[in-house]
């Protein structure tokens, strides 16, 4: 029997990813395909360049129906952080008599809990944070259950048109039949956090090139979705102003540095910068937790304006590829946050890297449809 094939698109904040993939063994993946094209982003819930975006788009549904000879008829777009918007509703249905619950009746509360009336977003995502049946157990799954009553607390994921807008009608008209969007903050939240933990509750901040989206999950949804301006460029950014040097070269200064090494008594501390100089690796020290403290305040901020009460013991899981590389960010978070920071990526041969999480958690939800 053939497997499944499917192809997902990550929009991240500097690249756009595509990878085309099977089911491998004990949850892993045979990539059939992968490419990815360098873009300017975006920011505020707008891209900066539309139109390099668009021939990129159609660069990709065009490459992706070549390499499947046509056979992957629907394509799985990520939507970052930057334009969803995520609400929590309580819903509750009740029958006359006591009954077995269907997936009928779940559609059902999920129905009467929200309905859109903005013409400015679309639903993408729906799901449960817990169920719960007339003698007070909480479920994650109802199905199959005997109630005279169903409650649950929901998480719906609402997707910017404009995004929409701009991705769904390229795709379409590079030969892709069918265009699914899909919240790429919620696709990671449950790939890559276990079902146990997710339970409890957990926090991701996702921290790319440019922007961050922190959330916190329970259940199988969302609680709670916050993006600001921040990334691993902006650290970047910082270095390449103060030496007035340019943003390869700064970037190559900021993977050599270690925020936790001390420097020597005596002696020379420099880093080689490929462009026959040296640079104190001290002053890009100071220069790099000068950035890191916005990300620190801005992440205090987020979880402050949640409005949850976050257990001390659970975790800061922080993934992406803006700051996950830069060594001991993680440790210099933790102590600045008086919080467990923890790093995660999948658990995958070859490809357990931060970097990984957004494209390969799209891939094991498309593969899950």
């Amino acid at each position: 029997m053939r497997k499944k094939q499917v192809a997902v698109i990550d929009v991240g904040s500097s690249k756009i990813t595509a990878v085309i993939g099977e089911r491998g063994i004990n949850k892993t993946f045979i990539i059939k395909g992968r490419f990815s094209y360098d873009y300017d982003g975006y920011v505020d819930g707008a891209f900066f360049d539309e139109d390099k975006l668009k021939r990129i788009l159609y660069s990709v549904g065009d490459r992706i129906r070549k390499e499947t000879h046509g056979e992957v008829k629907e394509v799985y777009v990520g939507v970052p952080g930057e334009f969803t918007k995520v609400f929590v509703k309580d819903s509750q249905i009740s029958f006359s008599k006591k009954k077995k619950i269907k997936e009928k009746d779940v559609d059902a509360l999920f129905d009467s809990a929200f309905v859109i009336s903005s013409s400015k977003y679309t639903l993408i995502n729906r799901s449960a944070i817990v169920y719960e049946l007339d003698d007070f157990r909480r479920l994650a799954n109802p199905l199959g259950s005997t109630s005279e009553i169903l409650k649950g607390k929901l998480s719906f994921v609402l997707c910017s048109n404009y995004f929409i807008d701009i991705v769904k009608p390229i795709l379409e008209s590079a030969g892709i039949i069918k265009v699914e969007c899909v919240s790429s903050d919620l696709a990671q939240a449950l790939y890559l956090v276990d079902a146990e933990t997710r339970d409890r509750i957990a926090i991701i901040a996702d921290v790319g090139h440019i922007s961050t989206t922190v959330t916190i999950i329970q259940g199988d949804g969302l609680l709670y979705k916050d993006t600001f301006s921040y990334g691993g460029g902006y650290i970047t950014a910082e270095i390449s102003q103060n030496y007035s040097i340019d943003f390869d070269l700064a970037e190559n200064l900021k993977r050599q540095v270690s925020l936790t090494s001390i420097s020597p008594s005596s002696g020379v501390n420099l880093i080689y910068g490929d462009n026959g100089q040296y640079y104190s690796a001290d002053e890009i020290k100071e220069l790099v937790l000068k950035s890191l403290e916005n990300l620190c305040e801005s992440l205090s901020e987020s979880l402050e304006n949640s409005g949850y009460s976050i257990p001390e013991y659970v975790p800061i899981m922080i993934t992406g590829g803006g700051i996950t590389y830069v060594r001991g960010a993680k440790e210099h978070l933790s102590g600045r946050l008086g919080a467990i920071v923890e790093v995660i990526a999948p658990k995958v041969p070859l490809m357990n890297k931060p970097t990984e999480s957004a494209v390969l958690s799209l891939l094991d939800l498309a593969l899950a449809q």
